[in-house]
């Protein structure tokens, strides 16, 4: 384990917990979030959050947040027993396979490239101001001009690490995608996409030519995770031939 995370075990369940600099940056104050939450009782729930707490308390944290599976009542109980906020809902959804993708009209693909360093403000900008979902975004604790930064530096971080494309139509930057392909080659986690308001009619194009993208690097599934309150996107990955995994609740606590 390195300095900033922690794994926490007690008999009948566990929790990874990390710090993430990244939000802090964009938020200003120490962050961290339990990445795992895995209980049998309510009882090792409230446990394992109070030393989470704990661990939080000694890395100067100030909100600590997590997701938890919705099917599980005991996470849930031990999160409301311990004072957290359940602040948003978020599905998982995935697809095997590319048969049955939409047909695109040529004049409406959008090309994917590599991200220039031209492209990278108006990429920013369009999280920062189309993106309207998230874990920060609908919390209602946090200042949308916050949230939206934090959206924004994620796109920065994702250009950085190479994880990010350019989606570009008519010669104009009309959105991106960003996706990580497991080392195996064999499963895509699609990470963000997005198509700028202005070309909102692009978005059903962009979504189908990455995943043609994948299909044609012999990628055989892919999933992603969605906010549940952006039917929009939910609708979009219907029509794509998702299928719907699992929900999860967000929650967080200032401490």
């Amino acid at each position: 384990m390195s300095a900033g995370t922690i794994s926490l075990e007690l008999p009948g369940g566990s929790a990874d917990v990390r710090l993430t600099p990244w939000d802090e940056r964009a938020l200003g104050m120490r962050t961290a979030e339990i990445v795992r939450l895995q209980v049998d009782t309510t009882e090792t729930a409230v446990e394992l959050l109070e030393q989470a707490e704990q661990w939080c308390a000694g890395q100067d944290v100030r909100y600590l947040f997590g997701r938890f599976d919705a099917a599980c009542g005991p996470a849930k109980a031990g999160v409301l027993a311990t004072g957290y906020a359940i602040v948003e809902c978020s599905l998982t959804l995935a697809r095997n396979g590319f048969d049955g993708l939409p047909a695109v009209p040529e004049r409406m693909r959008p090309q994917l490239r590599d991200v220039a360093a031209d492209d990278i403000e108006e990429l920013k900008r369009i999280a920062r101001e189309d993106f309207h979902h998230g874990r920060f975004l609908e919390d209602p604790a946090i200042g949308r001009d916050l949230a939206a930064a934090r959206t924004a530096n994620w796109v920065g971080d994702l250009v950085q690490q190479g994880l990010m494309r350019t989606a570009e139509s008519g010669g104009r930057v009309v959105g991106f995608h960003a996706e990580r392909v497991a080392a195996d080659g064999r499963h895509a986690d699609l990470i963000l996409t997005g198509a700028t308001a202005r070309y909102a009619v692009l978005a059903l194009p962009l979504w189908t030519v990455a995943l043609e993208s994948l299909r044609d690097r012999g990628v055989a599934s892919c999933s992603t995770l969605v906010s549940a309150a952006n039917t929009g996107i939910v609708n979009l990955y219907a029509k794509l031939g998702f299928r719907y995994e699992s929900t999860l609740f967000g929650f967080r606590k200032f401490i």
